[in-house]
């Protein structure tokens, strides 16, 4: 098993939004700025064009933490992308070091993180994530519903990136974590990432799901005294 604590590559991704894909207009920003947090889970450094093509995601990633919902849209905008590097223990290290020397088995992989529950006061939790195999059955990804899969190009060819919910270990789903994995066509693994938003970033998310949790309520609430109310009334039997 990997763990996400120190020693770890992470990237701060910032996005400066100027203009959202007007179907998403409504989406709130807590600010014109979204910041997101990348672990690298293996074991060679993440390359910059792998960093560059998350431009793609941070909105996907965004619209479930604010909506919940499982569909990962694509979200055009117009604005600015630009990414730092924290921290990296991969200056000594040869690049063309392998994550793993033995594959193991498939759904160990693509299927979920499994992170112990943070304690209050405690130094922020380990994520744990199993490993990696160096070559993945696509169909298998696909076929777990979990998983969102979706296609973009990068450097000319095409990429099958999956978006993978992160549990905690009572087996309940965390908010704000995500894996994000590209494969090859072929099914091998070109990067595997650990992704949250900032604080900062987050702010209006909670209470943004609250208050659609509470329309969801009225509006079925509504619902159901309209259909009661046109229901006719049994007639009553003379005796």
């Amino acid at each position: 098993m990997a763990s996400t604590g120190s020693g770890r590559e992470i990237h701060l991704l910032t996005t400066g939004i100027l203009r959202l894909d007007c179907r998403y207009g409504d989406l709130p920003l807590p600010s014109p700025i979204l910041q997101m947090f990348v672990t690298n889970l293996r074991n060679r450094p993440v390359s910059s064009v792998n960093i560059e093509s998350m431009r793609e995601s941070i909105l996907r990633l965004y619209h479930n933490l604010i909506t919940g919902s499982k569909k990962f849209p694509f979200i055009a905008y117009r604005g600015s992308f630009r990414s730092c590097v924290l921290s990296t223990p991969f200056q000594h290290i040869e690049q063309e070091r392998r994550e793993n020397t033995a594959l193991s088995p498939l759904m160990e992989g693509p299927s979920g993180i499994m992170a112990p529950t943070a304690r209050s006061g405690s130094s922020p939790q380990t994520v744990l994530t199993p490993v990696l195999p160096e070559k993945a059955d696509l169909a298998a990804v696909r076929g777990d519903r979990r998983n969102c899969v979706h296609h973009l190009e990068l450097d000319g060819r095409t990429i099958t990136r999956v978006i993978s919910p992160v549990y905690s270990s009572e087996n309940t789903e965390l908010m704000n974590r995500w894996r994000l994995t590209d494969y090859t066509a072929d099914g091998h693994t070109l990067m595997s990432v650990l992704c949250r938003f900032t604080k900062q970033s987050t702010q209006c998310a909670k209470t943004q799901r609250e208050r659609m949790k509470r329309k969801a309520a009225e509006e079925e609430s509504s619902s159901s005294s309209s259909s009661s109310s046109l229901t006719p009334p049994k007639k009553r039997l003379r005796v």
